[in-house]
């Protein structure tokens, strides 16, 4: 299951990320670290920025990066 499977108002933890060494170390610096909590807020359509909460902080990241953010 990754971060774009949630539906919108849903929560996941992270288990993995996928992807290179620098797309791995800037969603780190953003927060999302494995065992973290994540809530889906919500995804534009056409496969835009998808919008997520991480603790106290509301982030937008790219579609294509969000399907590489694995949950368990």
């Amino acid at each position: 299951m990754t971060l774009i499977d949630l539906s919108p108002g849903e929560v996941g933890t992270i288990s993995n990320i996928k992807g290179n060494r620098h797309l791995q170390n800037r969603l780190v610096e953003l927060g999302l670290l494995s065992g973290t909590d994540v809530r889906l807020v919500k995804c534009t359509p056409f496969n835009g920025p998808v919008e997520i909460k991480v603790r106290d902080s509301y982030l937008s990241i790219r579609w294509d990066d969000a399907q590489l953010v694995e949950l368990k």
